[in-house]
């Protein structure tokens, strides 16, 4: 019986030269409720109140009994409801007029028109309160708030404007018109009460003086806070500053230890000077070592006498060359001598010295400073024995000549 309905209603639409789109624009309801109607299906619609009210409609603007369509329905479906439920209320323009609060202001006007749109569709559809507020879940007294247009009647003006929607929602209109219109009204009547608030107030507001007001923009929050970070760093350099200063008054100077060469050095200078001995005749003379200079008395060339007890010399290097020192015919060093550093050899009776930079060498023998003993990258060799300072005579390697080979002679030989 829905698909009959639909089908009386299609076919009186296609009459009347109408589309769908025209439908929902002349009676407000969605074009997919509107379809919905036409095949039948009333169970596309939110709830049965909705499609009742929506099909009244219809029919309505179409010219169509709606309540004998609905009643048709009824009976062949053997499903009778309520009359009153379902009773199509005319709109009643004086009831409405009455029901309305007088006009004050412009946002109560607002509000009212609102609510007489909600109230007109809504017995439109032939819907009541009840059965709105049974499917909105909406307390009746705010249903009735809404539709007079009072405001003091619902629980905040946020809470209004969902009540707003969810209603206007039911009833297949469309939400947007109705919240601008309404918040329209809420910014009326804020606007009311600013106007009338300076009216009522006894004492005008005292405004800050135009000094006051130039010393709080220059004087800032943040100004502040970063005057105050400076000076804690200024003052914070300033006593590190001071205790640098002070710890460096109070440290004590330590001497500095001498170097070995200055020992050595006082100490040549404060020995007494050794009584060079004759040479013996079994002593042998060699040649004086070039670029060796002795200090001291002077001593035949070749020798300088050493001091009783023990062979002792002192080797300061000046740069870095080999060096290798045998004492007693066991070596005490072989290798490369670091630059400022000194060395102490002592034997019974012979130390040996090889190096192969003489400028690189120092030596202090048995406590005479005998200075650099060679010229730079000479190969020098020494030999400190308790009769004084020798160098070794380079031996000559005797080549051995060949023996010439005697050629033959021939002899002459007579001829028979």
């Amino acid at each position: 019986m829905d698909q009959a309905i639909g089908s009386q209603l299609r076919q009186k639409r296609l009459e009347r030269h109408l589309s769908l789109e025209q439908v929902a624009q002349a009676t407000h309801i969605r074009l997919h409720y509107l379809q919905a109607l036409e095949a039948g299906d009333f169970a596309a619609i939110p709830s049965e109140v909705q499609a009742h009210g929506f099909l009244r409609a219809y029919a309505s603007f179409l010219g169509l009994d709606g309540d004998a369509l609905l009643a048709n329905a009824r009976v062949d479906g053997q499903n009778p409801a309520q009359p009153d439920a379902f009773e199509f209320r005319p709109p009643a323009a004086n009831a409405s007029a009455s029901s309305s609060p007088p006009d004050s202001t412009q946002a109560d006007q607002a509000f009212v028109e609102v609510g007489r749109e909600l109230k007109r569709r809504r017995e439109l559809l032939g819907i009541s309160l009840e059965d709105v507020e049974k499917h909105t879940h909406l307390r009746l007294h705010y249903l009735e708030s809404l539709e007079a247009g009072r405001l003091e009647g619902l629980p905040s003006p946020m809470q209004g404007r969902g009540m707003l929607s969810n209603y206007a929602s039911f009833l297949g209109m469309d939400p947007e018109p109705l919240l601008l219109r309404y918040a329209e009204g809420l910014q009326r009547r804020l606007a009311e009460r600013q106007a009338a608030r300076p009216s009522a107030r006894s004492k005008p507001r005292r405004t800050p003086a135009a000094a006051a007001l130039r010393l709080r923009r220059i004087f800032s929050g943040e100004l502040l806070v970063g005057i105050a970070l400076v000076a804690f760093v200024a003052v914070a350099f300033i006593w590190a500053a001071i205790r640098i200063f002070a710890l460096r008054n109070d440290q004590s100077v330590l001497p500095t230890a001498p170097s070995i060469a200055e020992v050595l050095l006082a100490t040549a200078v404060a020995s007494p000077t050794h009584t060079p001995l004759p040479p013996t005749p079994t002593a042998p003379v060699l040649a004086p070592l070039p670029g060796v200079q002795l200090t001291g008395s002077p001593t035949p060339p070749g020798v300088v006498q050493g001091a009783s007890g023990g062979v002792q010399v002192y080797v300061t290097a000046r740069h870095r060359a080999w060096m290798r020192v045998l004492a007693d015919e066991k070596v005490k060093f072989e290798g490369r001598v670091l630059p400022g550093s000194a060395y102490a050899f002592s034997g019974e009776g012979r130390i040996e010295l090889l190096t192969g930079d003489g400028d690189a060498l120092q030596v202090f023998f048995n406590q005479q400073d005998l200075g650099p003993i060679g010229l730079p990258a000479q190969v020098v060799h020494l030999i400190f024995t308790i009769d004084g300072l020798q160098t070794p005579t380079p031996t000559v390697t005797l080549t051995p000549t060949p023996t010439p080979r005697t050629s033959p002679t021939p002899t002459a030989t007579g001829v028979p």
